[in-house]
């Protein structure tokens, strides 16, 4: 059994901490609680280091918020999750102990986290109906916050067993500030989004199709950005760059948009200024300006020669251009009905190595099928209303329409 004071001042931590939490966009949440157990581990000491985070961890769940909305189980489960993480740390904490502190210390905190990550991801999957990896996605950044605060945790720990209460504070002035800080962070992020959001926005006022059409590409962008193994940060800026890559239609008159037939010299002209209002645009707003890149036309085309040469953004930008393509086709446009998935599978695969990045194809095309998805003709979720019902045509283009025969570009 652990002493009684240590126990009682780290749970009254624990609790403020748990009821401090900031939420992410998966819903799960980040708190400093995982600090305070380490503390305790390291304060305990080998003596009653289990049984003491045992107890200090069935509070882990212990939440107004939740309570508040008599969501009971969720409270349950909340507790049972923290308490067998908590009692997996102090067991390897303990078990590693004759090794070394820096050895006791490690094997607590992956301890810790493993279990957290095991029992709280597929549960976040499971409620929002969301794939594994899009939370993963969500989560992996907060992985480094286990060896900071899982370090200063156990530190202060074992600065308790000589000083006793005075050196709370060395555990809540770190996690007010780290608190304000990630809350910074979250605040900057949303206002991206909103950013972003009314961009769409006015997207869709302009041409409905064209605001399904973006998020749609959104999501297939970040199906290929998943498969090819690209880090949080940059599926975060792929995700950006392939709403945007149509903003500059906003300078496009919507009845070039919505042509039912092939375009004209003319008109071919005034759709192909989108990609520089595209650019216009995203370099006059500062977070947007490494979009241009991806979600302009100026690295889309796959350069089979240049392979080597390519930079990560190149790789970004032949990711949104197969996701449009696929996108284009499988969809209803103007000037054509969509085609069945496996007749834009073929385009794509008969275009690889030469138009579009092979690698990309073969990782959407993976990722369809692993969540065995279906789209194109017969699968199409909604379908924009069109003054004239488009024709049913070939393949037609990937992109805004084809020309007229014998008119120049």
């Amino acid at each position: 059994m652990p002493s009684l004071t240590p126990l009682l001042v780290f749970a009254i931590v624990l609790l403020v901490a748990e009821n401090s939490m900031i939420v992410l966009p998966s819903a799960t949440g980040v708190s400093p609680s995982f600090m305070v157990v380490m503390a305790a581990i390291g304060a305990f000491g080998l003596r009653g280091a289990v049984l003491g985070a045992c107890l200090l961890g069935s509070g882990g769940g212990l939440t107004l918020s939740i309570l508040r909305k008599k969501r009971y189980t969720g409270a349950l489960f909340n507790c049972a999750q923290y308490l067998l993480a908590a009692a997996s740390a102090s067991v390897s904490y303990v078990a590693l102990g004759h090794i070394g502190t820096w050895a006791a210390f490690a094997g607590a905190v992956a301890a810790f986290a493993t279990v957290n990550i095991v029992l709280v991801l597929p549960q976040v999957a499971l409620n929002l109906g969301e794939h594994p990896r899009r939370v993963w996605v969500d989560m992996r950044p907060a992985l480094p916050n286990y060896l900071a605060f899982g370090l200063l945790g156990v530190l202060v720990g074992q600065i308790y067993n000589s000083l006793g209460a005075v050196t709370v504070p060395l555990l809540v002035i770190p996690a007010i500030i780290a608190r304000k800080a990630f809350a910074s962070f979250l605040e900057l992020r949303e206002a991206h989004e909103a950013t972003m959001r009314v961009f769409v926005r006015a997207i869709e006022a302009k041409d409905p199709y064209t605001a399904g059409h973006t998020e749609r590409v959104a999501k297939y962008a970040l199906y290929v950005g998943e498969e090819l193994g690209l880090s949080p940060p940059r599926l975060e800026h792929l995700r950006y760059a392939a709403l945007m890559h149509d903003v500059g239609k906003l300078a496009v008159p919507k009845k070039i948009l919505n042509k039912p037939g092939r375009l004209t010299a003319d008109e071919y002209t005034v759709v192909q200024r989108h990609n520089q209002v595209c650019v216009d645009i995203l370099t006059k707003v500062d977070f947007m300006r490494s979009m241009v890149g991806t979600a302009s036309d100026r690295f889309a085309h796959y350069d089979r020669d240049r392979k080597r040469e390519q930079s990560q953004l190149v790789l970004e930008a032949h990711i949104v251009a197969v996701a449009d393509a696929f996108d284009a086709m499988t969809s209803t446009r103007a000037y054509r009905r969509a085609l069945s998935q496996e007749v834009a599978i073929e385009e794509l695969r008969d275009k690889a190595g030469t138009q579009f990045n092979p690698d990309c194809v073969e990782a959407l095309v993976r990722a369809i099928q692993q969540r065995g998805e279906r789209y194109g003709l017969g699968y199409e979720e909604e379908i924009a209303e069109f003054a004239v019902e488009p024709p049913v045509v070939g393949v037609g283009s990937a992109g805004l329409g084809d020309l007229l025969s014998g008119e120049a570009p």
